[in-house]
């Protein structure tokens, strides 16, 4: 009895032996795996080189100005260098005034460079109708359809003159000579990737 004992015990032993031999083939381990994602920025620069340029020849540019007059004044955007791709926006505010007896008339036309075609260039940008009141006008780069994609480094012009309106009258004029008439320009944009629409109005939405 006492050698069948230490018989199954051996057996005992030797049959521990083997599963842990086994456990230790089919056991492993890893190390762990890491996704890096970095997010990006849309971000885009409004200048005028036109109109800066003229105001460091002239720093009485745009003073005291005549019925009729033009100016240069090209407000462009540009998509910076470390920018994603993006849908731009260009809103303009043209002050008003009364002109040949007519209240609330723009003063300002925008021209295109040739100083006779009408802008915007609405072969490249649209109008924004639900963002756009009164004198405030919003453009969007690309058509009515479908927004135009700007990739850094990339620039869009809206105008390139501007013209104060020439039948205001004397008593009109120097009632507008009493204070200032600003064009204001402001400059938007949205990513153009990962977003689910791309007509001007709709993306317009989003970023309003």
């Amino acid at each position: 009895m006492k050698k069948r004992k230490i018989i199954l015990t051996s057996l005992a032993l030797a049959i521990v032996l083997v599963i842990g031999g086994i456990a230790a083939y089919l056991t492993d381990t890893t190390t762990e795996v890491k996704n890096t994602f970095t997010v990006g920025k849309v971000d885009i620069d409004l200048t005028e080189p036109a109109w800066t340029a003229a105001k460091e020849a002239n720093e009485n540019y745009g003073k005291e100005i005549v019925p009729g007059e033009k100016f240069d004044k090209n407000p462009t955007i540009t998509v910076t260098n470390d920018s994603k791709d993006a849908y731009i926006f260009m809103e303009v505010t043209i002050p008003t005034g009364t002109v040949g007896g007519n209240e609330n008339t723009e003063l300002f036309t925008l021209l295109q460079s040739d100083g006779t075609t009408v802008a915007p260039d609405l072969t490249k940008w649209v109008e924004v109708a639900s963002a756009s009141s009164g004198n405030k006008h919003v453009y969007a780069y690309g058509t009515s359809s479908a927004m135009t994609k700007v990739s850094k480094n990339g620039t869009a012009t809206l105008f390139d003159k501007v013209q104060f309106k020439s039948n205001i009258t004397s008593a009109e004029a120097q009632t507008l000579a009493q204070s200032d008439q600003d064009i204001k320009v402001k400059g938007y944009a949205i990513q153009a990737d990962g977003l689910e629409v791309s007509a001007p109005e709709a993306v317009w939405a989003l970023l309003s």
